[in-house]
């Protein structure tokens, strides 16, 4: 079916989360390039009548499953149910020869990981040790069960979820050829992978990135029995506002902690009289900066950590934690003497009344807009400062704001409009 296809490469080509996160969550991205191959494979073989090749995709598997083991949430349906029909037919050695593939796959993968790391490496068996039995995701937040289903989904799909349940509510009529009959089989995988997701407390949108080719296939169906007239309206709002949020989100939303850290890298030398030799504070919560990916000079940087509890200590607390708790505590028994302060301090702007009078020795150097939502210890803007007694006439109280005038200006229109 030729609009099945068309709508196929336009919902996996123009979706915003593949836009905006490809580049930024890479073994989510790997693992859902990984999908699309495997589900290609997958689909050519089920036209097998003699079923030899109904487990060729069992080999790709066993490779998404080394390289981010929830991906056999997915395929484990698929694979049970292959399995099954070939052992009720008595295809023993079709069943051998694809599982002994697969397997020489995954011990591949593991004898390169034990080379590299110079002792044997299970991934998948790590994976399982640290985020389900020691579920040292929850340092990194936690959500309710039906979090995916209340937020995740709806984020990541956007209009899209209204033909996802127009497709999985709908009463098909009797189907002629394989084309048709294809979303029926592909609601179990992604079912079964979202009540096993469901089941940790840790949840991220980027989890359900995998899932997308198997969504996808379940919405291009209903999309495609539109009037072409329609489609091809429907094709251009979908297309226009997917690129218009993945730029928004790339340009404009939260790139402050980017342009700060550029802006070390290049001028943080010359904002002290010390030169290279300046030590960076970073006050913000964990992971909320690019370091010397984008720093790319010989700077001294101190960030608040956030080192997961692999002792299980009871009494563990992240160091971000105990900063935020009191930060005029922390900062005094860190640096309680005037010579043992930092040269600069990063810190978004949110958090100025609490530190205040830490920061009268400090001077501005520069302001970055951040985002135009800011949210909890996230604020609008980033702020480096420097000491008074090191500032150089380079720290000179800028205000950078490096994204594309005419996002922000659409925006404050909306909340304008909200407003009233």
């Amino acid at each position: 079916d030729a609009k099945l296809r068309r709508w196929l490469a336009v919902l996996l080509i123009f979706n915003w989360h593949t836009l905006y996160s490809g580049s930024r969550t890479l073994i989510n991205t790997v693992e859902y390039c990984l999908t699309c191959l495997t589900l290609a494979v997958y689909q050519n073989n089920q036209k097998d009548v003699d079923m030899k090749k109904s487990l060729q995709y069992l080999p790709l598997v066993g490779l998404g499953f080394i390289l981010r083991p929830t991906s056999a949430l997915l395929w484990a349906p698929f694979c049970a149910i292959d399995v099954f029909n070939l052992l009720r037919k008595k295809r023993f050695k079709t069943i051998l020869k694809w599982l002994s593939l697969s397997l020489a796959v995954v011990v591949l993968c593991v004898i390169i990981d034990s080379v590299f790391y110079g002792s044997v490496t299970i991934t998948p068996l790590n994976f399982f040790i640290v985020n389900v039995y020691n579920n040292l995701g929850v340092n990194y937040g936690t959500h309710p069960w039906h979090w995916y289903l209340s937020a995740g989904l709806p984020a990541l799909l956007g209009p899209l979820i209204f033909p996802l349940v127009v497709s999985l509510t709908a009463r098909a009529p009797a189907r002629s050829n394989l084309a048709s009959r294809e979303p029926d089989r592909f609601i179990l995988p992604v079912v079964f992978n979202l009540v096993c997701l469901s089941c940790l407390p840790h949840k991220e949108m980027r989890f359900l990135q995998s899932s997308l080719p198997f969504l996808f296939l379940l919405i291009a169906p209903t999309l495609s029995k539109y009037f072409t007239s329609l489609q091809r309206m429907l094709e251009v709002i979908f297309v226009v506002g997917n690129v218009c949020g993945a730029l928004f989100l790339s340009l404009v939303h939260q790139r402050g902690v980017v342009d700060a850290a550029l802006f070390i890298g290049s001028s943080g030398a010359e904002l002290t009289i010390k030169g290279e030799g300046v030590e960076l504070l970073q006050l913000m919560p964990c992971h909320s900066t690019p370091l010397y990916s984008h720093i790319h000079t010989n700077i001294s940087t101190r960030f608040l950590e956030c080192t997961p509890n692999l002792q299980n200590d009871e009494s563990y607390r992240e160091e971000a934690d105990i900063f935020y708790a009191d930060p005029e505590s922390w900062l005094q028994n860190n640096f309680s003497q005037d010579s043992e302060k930092p040269d600069l301090i990063m810190y978004f702007d949110v958090l100025t009344p609490t530190i205040k009078r830490y920061l009268e020795d400090y001077t501005v150097c520069a302001t970055f807009f951040h985002t135009m939502f800011p949210e909890g210890k996230v604020g609008g803007h980033v702020v480096i400062r420097a000491k008074k007694s090191l500032a150089t006439l380079a720290c000179d109280n800028r205000f950078i704001d490096g994204s594309p005038r005419i996002f922000r200006d659409i925006v404050n229109i909306f909340k304008a409009v909200l407003k009233i």
